[in-house]
C-alpha cells in the first residue's frame, strides 16, 4: 500500500469505487441519530447540500426518500455517476468543495466522512466557504477526527489522507462564521466512533 494523492482523494475513490460501495454500511444504524435530528429541525422539502456525497448511500438515499431536496457534490466522477444512475431525479454535481461554486443556499449542509480528507490549510479555508452555503437558522454537520493531526488508513488496498484541527479551533472558526455549536460528541459510541459536530447558523 501506498500513501498517495494526499491533496486529491478523490482520484483514490474513483479506483476504489467497486470496494467503496460494498463496504459502506448501508443499514444507517451509526447515522440515524444525527439524519434524525434534521428531520426534527427541517421541514419536508427543505433544500441540502451533501458534500463528499459518494455514491448516495445511505445518506442521501435516506434525505430524498424522507421528502428532502438533495444536491450532493463530490470530485469523484465515478461516484457522481453512480448517484446519477440511483437518484436521477435529484441534481448531482462533480465538483471539489475546496473550491465550490454555486448560486444558491441550503437549509442544511452536510459533510459526513468527506470534509476530513482535506489538509489543515484547506479545512480552515473549506469550512469557512461551506458555512457560507447554509440559510440563516441552516443546520451545518460534519465529522472531523478526534484532535488535532493526521493520519494514514487503508480503504480497498490504498492508503487515504485524514487531518482534523483541534477542538478549539473547530469551535472558533463556526462562531466566527455566525454558527452555535448544538452538537459535539468526540468518538461517539453510537456512530461508529465518529466525531461529530451540529451547528446551527444565527
Amino acid at each position: 500500500m501506498t500513501k498517495r494523492n494526499k491533496d486529491n482523494v478523490y482520484q483514490v475513490y474513483d479506483e476504489i469505487i467497486d470496494w467503496f460501495d460494498n463496504a459502506r454500511t448501508k443499514d444507517l444504524t451509526m447515522e440515524k441519530s444525527y439524519l434524525n435530528f434534521i428531520q426534527n429541525h427541517l421541514p419536508l422539502k427543505s433544500k441540502i447540500l451533501d458534500v463528499g456525497c459518494g455514491t448516495g448511500e445511505p445518506i442521501a438515499k435516506f434525505l430524498i426518500n424522507a421528502g428532502y431536496i438533495v444536491t450532493g457534490i463530490d470530485a469523484s466522477k465515478k461516484m457522481i455517476e453512480l448517484c446519477k444512475q440511483r437518484f436521477p431525479k435529484e441534481q448531482w454535481l462533480i465538483a471539489d468543495m475546496r473550491t465550490l461554486d454555486l448560486n444558491e443556499k441550503f437549509d442544511t449542509v452536510i459533510a459526513w466522512h468527506s470534509f476530513f480528507h482535506l489538509s489543515h490549510e484547506d479545512q480552515r479555508s473549506t469550512l469557512k466557504l461551506l458555512g457560507s452555503y447554509v440559510e440563516q437558522n441552516g443546520l451545518f454537520i460534519f465529522t472531523s477526527g478526534p484532535e488535532y493531526g493526521e493520519v494514514w488508513s487503508d480503504n480497498g488496498g490504498h492508503e487515504l489522507y485524514h487531518a482534523s484541527l483541534s477542538t478549539e479551533e473547530y469551535k472558533q472558526i463556526l462562531i466566527d462564521n455566525n454558527f452555535k455549536v448544538l452538537i459535539h460528541k468526540i468518538r461517539d459510541p453510537e456512530c461508529g466512533g465518529a466525531t461529530v459536530w451540529v451547528a446551527q447558523k444565527s
